[in-house]
């Protein structure tokens, strides 16, 4: 098999399309669709302020990323240089942009592991719903229902932030994982009007997460 982009080229190199498959679906990321069938579409007297929108099956979307990972801070980078047109620019400007990027990158977590989850729904209100519950969050009330799981160990939230439509989760780094194990990621998304509460559960292979021969997250 032909090897992945990430593999092949600097992520300097990436393409747009690349990239943005580097931050959604990739051995680092991964998107999660949540559904629930609606029986009725509500006018615009819906006490809940949902209108519907003529959709009957609803959906809300949770992208799950290891923003402490290295690859997915070079997607983060490439980016925002795709953003900026980084490729167009003069060499004074591409020094200032590499200096920033490098201090980015230079970063280390030798002793966490930082999740972030994006959501959002395709009904406008569901986004509002989801914003208030997400960013009412703490540590304390997440700490029994959200682990980052391993073959052998169940790492508990030892911190949260949330801002906008993304929230972030950190655990302790993992230690002596073996290439076949894997990583899981747990939380409960709560109730929003029918789309149910429910556990969310994703692994990601670490042997796919490798680079350099040793595990990224």
């Amino acid at each position: 098999m032909a090897a992945e982009f990430w593999l092949k080229k600097p992520y300097k190199q990436w393409s747009p399309d690349e990239t943005q498959k580097m931050l959604t679906e990739s051995p680092w990321a991964t998107t999660l669709t949540l559904g629930g069938f609606q029986t009725r579409v509500a006018d615009g007297a819906d006490q809940a302020g949902y209108r519907g929108e003529m959709d009957t099956n609803p959906q809300i979307s949770y992208t799950l990323r290891f923003a402490s990972a290295l690859p997915i801070r070079e997607a983060q980078v490439r980016a925002s240089e795709l953003g900026a047109h980084y490729d167009s620019m003069k060499p004074e400007q591409k020094s200032a942009a590499d200096a920033n990027a490098a201090k980015f990158l230079a970063v280390a977590f030798p002793d966490r592991v930082i999740v972030t989850v994006t959501f959002h729904s395709d009904v406008g209100n569901f986004q509002s719903l989801l914003r208030t519950y997400w960013t009412e969050q703490s540590l304390a009330k997440l700490s029994m229902t959200t682990y980052l799981h391993t073959k052998t160990d169940k790492l508990s939230l030892t911190g949260f932030s949330a801002k906008d439509d993304t929230f972030q989760f950190v655990f302790p780094r993992p230690k002596d994982l073996r290439p076949d194990d894997k990583l899981g990621v747990e939380f409960v998304h709560p109730r929003i009007n029918v789309i149910g509460e429910q556990r969310v559960f994703q692994e990601f292979s670490v042997k796919k997460m490798q680079v350099d021969g040793q595990p990224a997250f």
